[in-house]
């Protein structure tokens, strides 16, 4: 993603925010980001575009940071996991969705409903496989019912609680407790299978999901660029980290091991710099790629 297309998402962030997605003109995003009406049209056809490429851009921190915190660890261990879940509650506060979307949820609009309902989809997606780490997979046919469950509880726990005593509660309290809840009813939905998400219903709802694979190619295309733009001015750290990322990624042998425990340190090493949200960028394709790759060979992921 280049400069000024980063320039645009920021300042509709802000706007939407601000203001609210429904108050916030194409004009209103223009003057923000100081460009011309043209400029915004070569990189987005409408407003609902921009809304998009927020959600995508938060949609890849988020799992970005899980794979972060699951390095090394256990997968079944279920304080990783309420770690894990907590996070989409941290991150929905940092960016303040609640108040971004809150004209959006009554909306008419096919296209916005599509891309939450997509959203909404993939988080239960991802906890029911977690679900299976954790229980195996004598869960799997009841795997999503549970997830289904566990964030309705969660999501409006946190939402009560915050109207009665005035501030928000410590989701990973919440996520706990929730996780609690599930537990004691995991028995008794094997032994009834009395669920309402069946293998058809689940196969329905993860055919809206597909995402486009991420090429060896293209990573490499992106990281060299992004390391070409370095200059003196940015710290001997992170020309080595990036430099590191790419001559292990053009390898015909790359190791999966290696691009893991690089990618964590070059994601936090531009931190607070002009480089950030392109980073963030490569470090979110390359997490998707080494998904896919692992995968492929079967390799645990999570």
């Amino acid at each position: 993603m280049n400069k000024r297309k980063r320039q645009i998402i920021q300042a509709a962030r802000e706007l939407f925010i601000k203001q609210g997605f429904g108050n916030t003109s194409i004009m209103d995003i223009i003057e923000a980001a100081k460009i011309s009406k043209g400029t915004f049209y070569n990189h987005f056809s409408s407003k609902n575009e921009c809304l998009i490429a927020i959600l995508e851009e938060s949609r890849d921190e988020l799992t970005n940071a899980r794979r972060e915190l699951a390095l090394n660890q256990n997968p079944s261990d279920i304080n990783e996991l309420i770690d894990q879940i907590s996070l989409i509650f941290h991150l929905s506060r940092k960016e303040n969705f609640t108040q971004m979307f809150s004209t959006t949820f009554d909306s008419n609009d096919q296209e916005i409903k599509e891309v939450i309902e997509k959203h909404m989809i993939i988080e239960v997606d991802w906890l029911a496989n977690r679900f299976i780490d954790i229980y195996g997979e004598k869960l799997r046919p009841i795997s999503f019912e549970c997830a289904i469950h566990s964030f309705a509880i969660m999501v409006f726990s946190l939402h009560l609680l915050n109207i009665a005593t005035g501030s928000a509660p410590p989701p990973e309290k919440v996520v706990k407790v929730a996780l609690n809840r599930i537990d004691t009813v995991i028995p008794i939905l094997l032994e009834t299978k009395d669920i309402l998400f069946h293998e058809d219903i689940v196969q329905s709802l993860k055919s809206k999901i597909s995402t486009a694979a991420v090429s060896k190619e293209s990573l490499i295309e992106q990281l060299q660029g992004f390391v070409d733009q370095l200059s003196d001015k940015d710290s001997d750290r992170c020309i080595e980290l990036a430099n590191f990322l790419l001559v292990e990624l053009k390898k015909n042998d790359e190791k999966l091991y290696v691009l893991e425990s690089l990618l964590t340190s070059f994601n936090h090493a531009f931190n607070q710099t002009p480089h950030e949200k392109e980073a963030k960028e490569i470090a979110n394709s390359l997490w998707q790629y080494l998904y896919s790759k692992k995968e492929k060979f079967n390799i645990c992921t999570y």
